[in-house]
């Protein structure tokens, strides 16, 4: 056992000491008999402080006989039979060594003095009884102690559990979109090669840097600076292909360029909106990437201005979408969301809503 548990135990012992020898005073006091401060105290510090040492050995056997499992019965049996011995034990030990101590210590040997003491018998009884309820708090305490232990250290496994299962969701959606933007941009480069052999080239080496910056990713959430520069670099892939139709319009306030949003968030929304609304259309060709702050949150928005659904029809989310609202969920529970709504006769929105932060913080949802 260690020293600090020692001086707890030590410590706790004391307190119960001084509490019984101010009851046995007052007790003096009202039944108007003069009060011997060594005499009416001593004893009682002594018989506590016998219990602080026999202490280790109770909770001991708490520890090997716990009063859980199949064998409780066994278990209860085996504390009363221990308690029948250590209760005398502990009553005869504090006997001898209070009448030690004031002999010794503080010197009294006059046989009248000693005579306001119990005597053996008396001491003998009246003390085991109390040694036993004695014996039986420390096991119930001891029991009590090892059950809040316990349940948690469970709590702790499971909110570790549900913290490495919630990251390992989150890489394995981020993995996903990996290989879906990378066979949309094979593609691109694909369509081009029939057209334009150096520029597709070029957009090669833009690809395996728009590869890397996303393969060096390691943090679920970025700066929302960080999320731009790499849709930009994607967007110079798509410019090549539209030439001068696809125009890119910003309206990201420079406040708003240090928050931190998931990664690889808004690159399936443009995606998205040029898969399905601009390169659909060849009137259409116009983007807007817009980001705003209201009550606490962050409002992300790409719009395209395509041809947009069918009047009557159902939005549907691809596998893009799909992974990124469930990016999402498991960053920020509730308080996030991604709607996709067509525009006003014309076009597509998709809209992200997440909480404000600037700065990493823990979001997994067991903890919110």
């Amino acid at each position: 056992m260690g020293r600090t548990r020692w001086i707890l135990i030590l410590c706790a012992w004391t307190i119960v000491g001084l509490l019984f020898a101010v009851q046995r005073i007052a007790v003096v006091k009202v039944l108007g008999t003069r009060v011997n401060w060594v005499i009416d105290s001593a004893p009682e510090l002594v018989y506590w402080y016998v219990w602080a040492a026999y202490t280790p050995l109770v909770i001991g056997l708490a520890k090997r006989f716990p009063l859980t499992g199949p064998r409780v019965v066994l278990h209860i049996a085996i504390h009363a039979i221990a308690s029948l011995m250590v209760a005398p034990l502990a009553s005869v030990t504090e006997y001898f060594l209070s009448r030690g101590l004031l002999r010794i210590v503080f010197r009294m040997t006059d046989p009248e003095v000693l005579r306001l003491l119990p005597t053996f018998a008396v001491s003998l009884l009246a003390m085991s009884f109390t040694g036993i309820l004695t014996y039986w708090v420390v096991v119930g305490l001891y029991q009590s102690i090892h059950f809040y232990q316990a349940a948690m250290e469970r709590q702790t496994r499971a909110a570790q559990l549900e913290t490495q299962l919630s990251h390992a969701e989150l890489e394995n959606l981020k993995s996903q979109l990996h290989p879906h933007f990378l066979f949309n941009s094979l593609h691109t480069i694909g369509v081009l090669m029939q057209e334009d052999v150096d520029a597709a080239s070029r957009l090669l080496v833009c690809l395996g840097d728009l590869l890397r910056m996303a393969l060096e990713r390691r943090e679920n959430e970025i700066t929302l600076q960080s999320e731009l520069e790499f849709v930009g670099k994607y967007l110079e892939i798509e410019q090549t292909r539209f030439h001068d139709r696809l125009k890119v319009h910003m309206d990201v306030p420079p406040d708003l360029l240090g928050v931190y949003v998931p990664s690889l968030a808004l690159q399936p929304l443009v995606e998205n909106a040029i898969k399905h609304g601009i390169s659909v259309d060849s009137a259409a060709g116009r983007l807007e990437i817009a980001a705003k702050r209201h009550k606490g949150r962050i409002w992300l928005c790409v719009r395209d201005d395509g041809p947009g659904p069918a009047p009557g029809s159902r939005l549907r989310f691809g596998v893009g979408l799909t992974n990124v609202r469930s990016r999402l969920k498991q960053l920020y529970g509730d308080e996030s969301s991604l709607e996709l709504t067509g525009g006003d006769g014309r076009g597509c929105e998709a809209v992200i809503t997440i909480p404000l932060r600037s700065s990493h913080e823990d979001t997994s949802p067991h903890r919110r």
